[in-house]
């Protein structure tokens, strides 16, 4: 294999002061190693630039973090990797369906640097644009094969004008073993109280053939189902925590309505069971938390098959080609029993969205229970039963699920990726490269639906599949029972239920017929061309020869999405009820059969990109490098195109201090999803709705222009002794982001900035045509925040945003005779994130504000500490590598909190502050490595205690106490590994 080294001094240095900040175990023992390192048989991988021989930090702020140290760490997946670095704000990974952030992502991983979102973070692998979740512009870490992985480089700094766009924050480049030579089998367990614990198991074998090595490998990782009623931190009473509650629920509030000689009698009547099943009564509506059916990690298995071949097919001629299949299954997923009615058969709204036919069954028997006369009786002839409050199923659960009663749902993703290049020299003094790379990602995913034609037809006896004839109840017609005496018992909470009557059970064939699943298969496939030159130009500078790099990049990426069934599909039901299309060029075309959920149409999108760039590094001295680089990307019609330079200086002041700095502008295209003129519904608890879940419709826009940022880094290195500290202050000047209208600003403008959803709406506001409310009107005094139905938001270029922090690393090691040990730590401080002021058709809906040190729950980036840190202790000794780490998320706000109390609760007169604070996290692991003193093969056995205080998440006013974002709500695990390689 060719070999290239660093060109002069300062290049010599700058490699020692990033291998030793970035990896403290990287100066220990190898032992084993020799074979995996490519700065000792390969080319140096270069995340930053595209000149050879640039080392990792040259100019710029690069993480490193070798195997070895992944490893001491205890990591063993990509979400660990991702949560551990305190640069990284909220990521996809954790269950967390309750966020429109994360619906319909179950499954996937993201990496988000500095908060500004995941799809401005590029993720490589080998430097090369790897598999990303098919419509949404963000790489999926979770297909990343980290049995495979020689180190991780993490770019904190824009580089757009290198990679184009997605880089707009930085990069993640995930590099691969070179070399390897041997078989290495790996495994470990965690286990964790109330689950079945988690495991991984891989295995990797590499073989040198003369001028050629092969590497193929494999892995699984299974991480099991731990439900939410494992901690007792998901459950908090109604009065303190409401955002996991709702006021539709079984057992629901009924009118019973009777015609007598007296006239129209309807008496109001709540159903049994409330406080014995688990409720919250606020008369006349049960509180219904839907949070014990649901799970804080579900039961998924992920699986990565890759393989790798490099070759020298000359002295001047190199070929790489590698391949990578992988797969997440998740097929077993909770939800709700059933979600609530946001509309009905006959329009928007969820009171008395349904009713139940007087001849039901269940009706007399719910009579009796209630002390209410049979028709026919003292208060006449029973006319009509109407479902006020109410949904299917509640505290009862779904007959579907024997075990725990939930809704099911399911998401598979699965994805390939190629690449194959050559690299040529010419003359002595240039390389090019050729490479091509082609991915494909699929995904499907489904939540339980249920239809409101077919809900009411079966409270009426007409329901089920084989339902025929005129007769209900008869000729295969089946009757549902909407009533709490149809179940036995909540089965997620094991309670009995005391108002339960054998023989009214719904037949679980008529659940599946009734709610039915409700998703999409989509699927993304991108093709790229590559082609640089790099090389030196002949020229000279005190500092050694100018050295640069010109190339071009084509990539083009189709997609496809289609409703997973006919009844999901908008082109084929886009009314309120099954087969009907009479609502077609009327406001309500696209609301779809569904009580909750939205629907999709079939959509296929393309975008071509096509870029230029070229990037020129000057050694003015031995101690002083500039590094120039500038990139044209062309989106074509509607987008256009971009220009974005940078520049980058780098000076070595003493031999102990270097300095640093970066500036460039860089950007973002929208992706073809963003400028289509589509919608996609989510879901989304509206603050103006009591925190009511309420259906959002997002609409593409075509007049999306590309996002840019004005972005600069300066910074600083120490190295003495055995001290190395860095600090590195950055900037982010956003104009133009591609941003959503935000749908809870919306809300709360047209709600009057209720909290309860009792209060009434203003029906006169600027936006109100932007929300649907039940009955499809607003009467003014009278519709009130829980009659939202929908909301209207789209993509939009949004307002100026400005983003400013400083990063801190430290390591120092101590020679201690019989070991080294290393002492030291990684912090970020978020400074500054300010949104200007964010107006709706010239509205203003959102203020301008700072999120730092905010949960920005409903608006973005999401939660945003204002410091984030982690520290160790590392001792090296004897085969033994042992590591006490502490990592820090601070304490933040919520920004919803306006008064005292932050929350109005309905039916709780002293409303509520939880969440006010969060109270910051902090987490203690001590995790040990020892090599077994043998001389056939290198063992390795792992035991860990993370989370050794069990520290419970920081609380946070949403549905599971917390946010999932960020936190960590397994609480304290142990895990046992062991690594061998022949």
């Amino acid at each position: 294999m060719r070999k290239f080294g660093l060109r002069h001094t300062c290049a010599i240095g700058a490699l020692a002061v990033s291998t030793l900040l970035a990896s403290p175990a990287f100066a220990q023992d190898q032992g084993g190693e020799d074979e995996d390192t490519a700065a000792t048989e390969d080319r140096i991988v270069v995340t930053g630039s595209y000149i050879r021989g640039t080392p990792e930090d040259a100019a710029l702020p690069v993480d490193v973090l070798s195997n070895e140290e992944l490893q001491n760490k205890g990591i063993s997946s990509p979400l660990e990797l991702i949560k551990e670095l305190p640069s990284v704000g909220s990521v996809l990974g954790d269950t967390n369906q309750f966020s429109t952030a994360a619906q319909g992502f179950q499954g996937n991983g993201s990496i988000n640097l500095r908060g500004l979102g995941a799809t401005r973070t590029l993720v490589l692998v080998n430097g090369k644009r790897t598999i990303q979740a098919p419509g949404d512009g963000f790489s999926d870490t979770n297909f990343i094969p980290m049995f495979a992985l020689q180190q991780v480089e993490i770019l904190k700094d824009g580089a757009a004008a290198t990679y184009g766009s997605d880089a707009i924050a930085g990069v993640a480049n995930f590099i691969t073993r070179k070399n390897f030579d041997g078989v290495e089998v790996a495994g470990d367990w965690t286990f964790i109280d109330g689950s079945d614990g988690n495991y991984n198991i891989s295995a990797l074998v590499g073989k040198n053939f003369g001028d050629v090595n092969l590497l193929v490998g494999a892995g699984w990782q299974h991480r099991s189902e731990l439900s939410t009623t494992a901690r007792s931190y998901t459950s908090q009473p109604y009065d303190q925590n409401a955002s996991g509650y709702s006021a539709l629920a079984t057992p629901g509030l009924f009118a019973v309505t009777y015609i007598g000689s007296t006239g129209v009698n309807t008496i109001l009547s709540q159903d049994k069971g409330c406080n014995e099943l688990g409720g919250f009564n606020t008369p006349p509506v049960c509180r219904f938390t839907y949070i014990p059916f649901d799970n804080i990690t579900e039961d998924e298995d992920r699986y990565q098959v890759y393989a790798q071949a490099d070759a020298d097919l000359s002295d001047k001629a190199r070929w790489h080609a590698s391949a990578l299949w992988a797969k997440t299954d998740l097929e077993s997923l909770n939800y709700s029993p059933a979600f609530p009615p946001t509309q009905g058969p006959n329009g928007s709204g969820f009171v008395s969205a349904f009713t139940t036919s007087v001849n039901n069954p269940a009706v007399a028997a719910f009579l009796t229970q209630q002390g209410l006369p049979q028709s026919g009786g003292a208060n006449g002839t029973l006319f009509r039963v109407t479902n006020v409050y109410y949904r299917p199923f509640g505290f009862i659960g779904n007959p579907r699920d024997e075990e725990r009663g939930a809704g099911q749902g399911l998401a598979k993703n699965n994805a390939w990726r190629v690449n194959t290049g050559f690299e040529f020299d010419i003359g002595d003094n240039l390389v090019l490269d050729l490479d091509g790379t082609y991915w494909r990602s699929a995904r499907t995913a489904y939540a339980p639906g249920i239809i409101g034609s077919r809900l009411q037809a079966a409270l009426n006896g007409f329901g089920g599949a084989d339902c025929t004839g005129t007769t209900a109840g008869a000729n295969g017609c089946q009757w549902f029972n909407p009533f709490v005496l149809a179940g036995p018992s909540n089965p997620t909470l094991d309670i009995a239920n005391p108002y339960y009557q054998p023989g009214f059970e719904n037949d679980p064939d008529l659940v599946a017929w009734l709610q039915v699943p409700n998703g999409t298969f989509q699927r993304e496939e991108q093709w790229i061309a590559d082609a640089v030159l790099s090389g030196g130009t002949g020229f000279e500078l005190p500092g050694g020869e100018v050295a640069f790099a010109v190339g071009a990049q084509y990539r083009k990426n189709n997609f496809i999405s289609r409703p997973l069934d006919d009844t999901s599909n908008l082109n084929i039901n886009p009314c309120f009820r099954e087969g009907d299309t009479s609502c077609v060029g009327t406001p309500t075309e696209g609301v779809g059969p569904f009580i909750f959920l939205g629907g999709t149409r079939p959509t296929k999108l393309d975008q071509s990109v096509y870029a230029l760039f070229t990037e020129l590094q000057l050694p003015i001295l031995d101690n002083l490098e500039l590094t120039a680089a500038i990139r044209y990307e062309d989106y074509g019609d509607p987008i256009g195109s971009t220009i974005n330079p940078k520049a980058a200086v780098r000076f070595e002041a003493t031999d102990w201090l270097t300095l640093r700095g970066s500036i460039g502008t860089t950007f973002r295209g929208p992706l073809a999803s963003n400028v289509d003129p589509n919608f996609v519904t989510a879901l989304q608890g509206l603050t103006a709705t009591g925190g009511n879940y309420k259906s959002v419709d997002i609409y593409g826009n075509p007049d999306l222009k590309p996002e840019t940022a004005l972005t600069y880094n300066l910074g600083f290195i120490v190295n003495t002794g055995g001290l190395t500290f860095s600090a590195d202050f950055w900037t982010y000047d956003f104009k133009d982001q591609i941003v959503i209208t935000p749908a809870d600003a919306i809300a709360s403008y047209v709600g009057n900035g209720q909290t309860s959803g009792t209060a009434a709406v203003d029906c006169s506001s600027e936006l109100v045509d932007l929300i649907t409310f039940s009955g499809n009107a607003c009467t003014q005094g009278t519709t009130t925040g829980l009659d939202i139905a929908r909301v209207r938001t789209q993509y939009v270029n949004g307002p100026d945003v400005k983003v400013r922090g400083i990063d801190f690393a430290a390591n120092y090691d101590i020679d201690a005779g019989f070991g080294v040990i290393s002492i030291g730590g990684n912090a970020t401080w978020n400074i500054e994130y300010t949104t200007d002021d964010f107006f709706v058709n010239d509205i203003l809906v959102t203020p301008s504000y700072d999120a730092v040190g905010f949960g920005n729950y409903f608006r973005d980036p999401g939660t945003l500490p204002e410091w984030r840190g982690n520290g160790y202790v590392n001792l090296n000794t004897s085969g033994l590598n042992l590591r006490y780490s502490v990592n820090y998320i601070d304490s933040v706000f919520d920004e919803r909190c306006k008064a005292d109390p932050c929350f109005a609760i309905s039916g709780v007169p002293a409303g509520s502050n939880y969440g006010k604070n969060s109270g910051s996290y902090t987490q203690h692991d001590l995790v040990a490595n020892y090599t077994l003193p043998i001389t056939f093969a290198e063992v390795q056995l792992t035991a860990a205690v993370l989370n050794i205080f069990d520290e419970e998440p920081a609380q946070a006013y949403l549905p599971l106490g917390y946010n999932p974002f960020i936190g960590n709500g397994i609480g304290r695990n142990y895990r046992i590994g062991l690594r061998t390689k022949f």
